[in-house]
């Protein structure tokens, strides 16, 4: 239809359409229009199956006619239709074509799932993200989802503050549902953010507050987690065929080579369950993470050095998510680390960063180096000469060599029993006390020897720092098959 006028097979009437002419409206086999006598324009459209909704309809200054759908009459209010329609009527008077301009929806037909949805539509965030914040508006605030944003008060947000803080939930973790909502509705057109009004009228903060335990893990624990992952197992048992044949052991995710990996990198627990095979560079001994898959939108190059490069290629292809490195989703690692990892370092998984950090200080790295391993925008910024023409990839990935092989040394000297307070020495396989003694191994010798043998790209690197009778000692070793 070209223009809004052209005349149809109808019965048109005319009359103040209310919630009563919503109620009576019937199929009458054709096309009708019940347009209403006091706003010039706004109509129902009744289709031949009896199908209703209101329309506006009407001339656009200098420009021709309009004819543009409101909505189900099902689905919207006569009083709310009308008062859109006077919104198009206005925008047509101005000149202005109401088919390509779209009002916000009045605060009485916004939902809260509705505000949810816009604001994740009109940012530009991380799949992460987006789950963080369906999380936490379906833990919080999911019974409010079909209630206009109207009905929630500053008071109601207040009492169900005090609701989840009594079921369990941390303070920490309330105040961060409560900035999600607050970012939520800042997408609706009330006159004040409810969030921030209940905040100011009963006095308590959205923000975080800072913890004061340690987020961090010390030497005994990092020496605990590399203890861990070699009692670990990237198989699962022998399984057998209904007919008794052997079938072997199916791979399996190992949390341990995980968190170790993490630890490793001072990652984010997001840098396993995106990590993929086709990131690996096996040839260049590198791993590329997209910039889509990082917080700070910033592709980051690792690389596969030394103990990294051992527990990436001991993971095997696994039969469910085989483009997965590690064969683990989201929910995943947080099941597998909630129930194996956490009962040996009693922290989350946000300490492994940390932990990184703050070693990588005690070798002397300062605060701007660590933000480039880390790939923190503020370090990798810079001038125009950095940002489009000289990217500094090649000294980034030279540089990160040095930080991760000290890193990893730092790791074997704790777990070796030295201190944080101890300096590492670079002949570091010292610390393990070989003997040559094979026939009366005490128990704390095998360890670290089967942790020795875990790493053997790390332990080549090693050898190039460590005197001749060490290297003669782990060639012995390495003969006797105590590994």
């Amino acid at each position: 239809m070209s223009i809004a006028y052209k005349q149809e097979t109808m019965t048109n009437s005319v009359t103040k359409i209310t919630q009563q002419t919503v109620g009576a409206i019937r199929s009458t086999g054709s096309v009708y229009y019940i347009r209403d006598s006091e706003l010039k324009g706004f109509a129902i459209k009744v289709t031949a199956k009896g199908q209703a909704s209101f329309i506006a309809e009407g001339r656009i200054k200098k420009r021709g006619t309009f004819r543009k759908s409101i909505g189900d009459v099902e689905h919207i209010l006569v009083k709310n239709a009308r008062a859109e329609a006077h919104i198009y009527m206005g925008l047509a008077k101005r000149g202005i074509d109401p088919r390509y301009t779209q009002p916000d929806a009045s605060a009485a037909d916004q939902t809260l799932r509705w505000c949810l949805e816009q604001h994740l539509k009109l940012r530009v965030m991380r799949d992460s993200t987006v789950r963080t914040y369906r999380n936490q508006m379906n833990n919080a605030f999911g019974k409010w989802y079909k209630e206009p944003v109207e009905q929630i008060t500053p008071q109601r947000i207040a009492e169900r503050r005090v609701e989840l803080i009594k079921q369990g939930k941390s303070e920490n973790y309330v105040a961060s549902c409560l900035r999600t909502l607050k970012a939520v509705l800042n997408h609706s057109s009330l006159p004040i953010n409810p969030v921030k009004a209940a905040s100011r009228s009963n006095n308590f903060a959205i923000q975080s507050t800072p913890t004061q335990t340690r987020e961090f893990l010390l030497g005994p624990e990092i020496g605990s987690l590399l203890y861990a992952y070699v009692d670990s197992s990237n198989f699962d048992e022998d399984t057998h065929s209904h007919d008794g044949v052997l079938l072997g052991q199916p791979p399996k995710p190992n949390i341990f080579a995980a968190v170790l990996y993490l630890l490793l990198i001072g990652g984010r627990e997001q840098d396993v369950y995106s990590l993929t095979w086709d990131m690996i560079d096996f040839d260049h001994k590198t791993i590329s993470y997209p910039a889509r898959s990082r917080k700070e939108n910033k592709p980051h190059v690792i690389p596969m050095i030394g103990m990294l490069q051992d527990i990436v290629i001991n993971q095997p292809r696994h039969l469910r998510r085989s483009d997965l490195v590690f064969g683990m989703t989201h929910e995943m690692f947080r099941t597998r680390y909630n129930k194996q990892i956490k009962p040996i370092i009693n922290q989350t998984s946000k300490s492994l960063r940390k932990t990184w950090a703050e070693h990588m200080g005690l070798d002397g790295y300062d605060d701007k180096a660590i933000g480039r391993g880390l790939n923190h925008s503020w370090a990798t910024q810079g001038s125009v000469t950095t940002r489009s023409y000289y990217t500094a990839s090649l000294v980034k990935e030279q540089y990160l060599q040095r930080m991760f092989i000290s890193f990893q040394a730092r790791c074997l000297h704790y777990a070796l029993g030295k201190s944080h307070q101890d300096q590492v020495n670079e002949d570091v396989l010292q610390n393990a006390k070989l003997t040559g003694a094979f026939s009366n191994l005490e128990q704390d010798q095998v360890k670290v020897f089967r942790l020795l043998g875990k790493f053997p790209n790390f332990r080549h690197l090693l050898q190039t720092d460590n005197n001749q009778n060490i290297l003669d000692e782990v060639r012995l070793i390495e003969e006797l098959g105590v590994w």
